[in-house]
């Protein structure tokens, strides 16, 4: 229940923003809902600098004329001579409009908090009662978009028309865009507001070009977003815009693959279902790579890959050791495991007898206190132990390990070599030489 408000608000910003997205893909303008939601980002933080709290009706009010002014700037993109390109003018205008918030902050106390607030926003803050004003305004906004859903199109794929027709019904478009951009900048943040408008409807352009079918897929994608973000921002105590954020971005990865690995035609599956077998394989030789580099070069540091490859087949660094040394390793492992099993009961009993209403005594609180600190430092040293020799196993495991490893994801990445460059052996090297020199004198 506690999230079902926020997850009901990102329904309808989801609702409202991927039709909006549909429009500014096929405009081919990507940026112009961050160029216009910095301008209602502008009017909210003139708002907070002349006293007016964002949600008030003058900071509203400040926010709307704003995203207008910039809904009118966006219009004008349409009319500019042509060796000016519509996406350098639109970074123009979130570049001034972002130096612009930046000298205004600076001279308002707490102005670094109201810029944080205004970039991630504050899902979790929506109430229940804030819904029927979102969906009241999007209905709206929506009608209009329905009704002049014929030359609203028109105007979004007449990407190159001059005509005075289109720039009207493109003042009206940027008109309601700023409508929707300063009530859900509010709420979302101008990060996840960009989320909400690009990459449901990418998921969507993605199957079909039907804007009625790539709108309800778009539609589907973004709310098993918001839901995946929500419940691991949740579940993990992750920041929710940065959560949400990263959980639309998972989502279009699995929109792109089912895309090109199911729903492609025939021809075109079997080349992507190829590019993505040689993709995998080759980040995965990669990564080994790397790692045995890594391993080999600092086998005392930190070391994700060979820790989950210990994890997933059981030979760990005891494997390295000698017969005294296991023993040690297997005695600290052992003791390690007890203390923590130990100060885990201590605060499970600690968190029940809270939750149960029956409060602990002052001297049983300060008896488990003293015990789970025992037991934290007993855990400590035997940990330090643990440190010293795996890190004493990784040292010889370097070149037992590392260098198999080495070669073996060498020959692996060479016989993903394109065919042309295995077969002149001169060419890749030249290939080599050049990525080496750019590399290593960017200049």
């Amino acid at each position: 229940m506690l999230l079902a408000a926020p997850f009901a608000a990102s329904t309808l910003f989801v609702a409202i923003h991927t039709n909006f997205g549909l429009h500014v893909l096929r405009r081919g303008i990507i940026f112009a809902d961050l160029a216009l939601a910095q301008m209602s980002a502008l009017g909210a933080t003139i708002a907070f600098a002349a006293g007016y709290a964002p949600t008030s009706a003058a900071g509203i009010a400040y926010t709307f004329l704003f995203a207008a002014i910039g809904a009118a700037l966006l219009t004008v993109s349409r009319v500019l001579p042509k060796e000016i390109q519509a996406e350098a003018y639109i970074g123009i205008i979130y570049v001034v409009a972002t130096a612009t918030t930046i000298v205004v902050v600076d001279r308002s106390p707490q102005g670094a908090e109201h810029v944080k607030q205004i970039l991630v926003g504050s899902i979790l803050a929506v109430s229940a009662s804030d819904l029927p004003k979102f969906a009241v305004v999007y209905a709206l906004v929506g009608a209009v978009h329905w009704l002049a859903r014929r030359p609203l199109l028109a105007a979004s794929e007449a990407v190159h028309s001059k005509a005075r027709r289109s720039l009207l019904w493109d003042f009206v478009f940027y008109l309601s865009f700023s409508v929707v951009v300063t009530s859900s900048v509010a709420s979302a943040g101008v990060l996840l507001v960009f989320c909400f408008l690009i990459i449901p409807a990418i998921i969507g352009s993605l199957f079909t070009r039907s804007i009625a079918y790539a709108l309800g897929i778009g539609w589907l994608g973004g709310v098993a977003a918001s839901a995946v973000g929500l419940a691991a921002s949740f579940e993990f105590e992750l920041p929710t815009g940065a959560a949400m954020a990263l959980a639309f971005t998972l989502m279009l990865v699995i929109g792109a693959a089912l895309r090109g690995l199911i729903f492609a035609p025939a021809a075109g599956r079997r080349i992507c279902i190829r590019i993505f077998l040689r993709a995998a394989s080759a980040m995965s030789l990669v990564t080994v790579l790397v790692s045995a580099i890594w391993l080999m070069i600092m086998p005392r540091a930190d070391q994700p890959m060979f820790d989950l490859l210990q994890s997933a087949t059981g030979i760990g660094p005891a494997t390295f050791l000698a017969v005294q040394e296991r023993a040690v390793y297997a005695d600290a492992l052992k003791e390690a495991g007890y203390g923590r099993s130990q100060e885990a009961q201590l605060t499970a009993l600690e968190r029940q007898s809270r939750w149960r209403g029956d409060g602990l005594s002052d001297t049983e609180v300060r008896r488990i206190g003293s015990f789970q600190q025992t037991f934290n430092e007993m855990a400590r040293g035997d940990d330090f132990v643990i440190k010293s020799l795996s890190g004493r196993a990784r040292e010889r495991e370097r070149w037992y390990v590392g260098l198999p490893l080495l070669m073996t994801s060498l020959l692996g990445l060479l016989i993903l070599l394109p065919s042309k460059w295995r077969a002149n052996p001169a060419r890749s090297r030249t290939a080599c030489l050049r990525f080496l020199r750019a590399f290593l004198h960017p200049c």
